[in-house]
């Protein structure tokens, strides 16, 4: 571009062959330039796009693997599932269906407790009944866990019992530790919390089992009064001599 600009512009009636030849050759060595300045800038940029598009592939590729193992363990999972709800015999769809829904409900359950004998006029808001039980049975004031707290069931009942109330907390530990120290109910100081009872979110093959357990649990106290009947781990069981909690 010096070269052009040294003879340029040129003043009519001066021009020579010799100048004219110069600023021709000038303009061609720059277009020339140009031309293949564009070429390689072309080539880089079909460079990276070829490198981005294999970087684009491989992530792909990953994420399909890592989502293919996820798949191929979930379907393991409900397999299991399946197998365990559906008697050993082959599933078929609308028993695998079946599975995957007690499955689902029992994980929603393993959030939740219900708290039995809490009187309907005791108070209006189950939320604040909720915080009172855990207050008592955990022994603290920091009850930022629950997430709902509602009566469930028809509210004029026929036997005259009052509607329990199911808890709903974060998550199945926070329920554990609830159920692990519902005793401390029975241990308070005030009489009103020994007739209220804290149990689990049971499904109804579960209540019809637990029922049974208490029938036998009570035909145990009458028939054996000196010792201490509980039960433990889907059995009826009896201590001589022990403390009654």
């Amino acid at each position: 571009s010096s070269g052009i600009n040294a003879e340029w512009p040129l003043r009519p009636g001066k021009c020579n062959k010799d100048t004219m030849a110069k600023l021709i050759e000038n303009l061609t060595k720059s277009l020339i330039s140009n031309i293949v300045l564009c070429k390689s800038a072309a080539g880089t940029i079909d460079y990276v796009k070829s490198e981005l598009i294999k970087v684009q592939r491989e992530q792909l590729k990953s994420v399909q693997e890592t989502v293919q193992t996820e798949i191929k363990t979930e379907m393991k999972t409900w397999s299991e599932i399946a197998r365990k709800n559906c008697d050993n015999k082959a599933p078929t769809l609308k028993t695998v269906k079946k599975a995957v829904q007690s499955a689902v409900q029992d994980d929603a359950r393993s959030r939740n407790f219900i708290v039995h004998g809490v009187p309907e006029d005791y108070s209006t808001c189950p939320a604040d009944l909720a915080d009172e039980v855990l207050d008592k049975i955990l022994q603290h004031n920091n009850h930022s866990d629950i997430v709902a707290a509602n009566r469930i069931g028809v509210k004029k009942r026929e036997d005259g019992r009052p509607r329990p109330i199911k808890v709903t907390m974060n998550s199945n530990e926070s329920v554990k530790e609830a159920l692990s120290r519902a005793n401390h109910l029975k241990k308070s100081l005030c009489t009103t919390y020994h007739s209220w009872f804290v149990a689990p979110d049971r499904n109804r093959e579960e209540q019809a089992t637990h029922k049974k357990l208490v029938a036998q649990l009570k035909e145990k106290i009458s028939a054996e009064p000196s010792k201490y009947h509980y039960i433990n781990d889907g059995k009826v069981l009896s201590v001589v001599n022990a403390y009654k909690r």
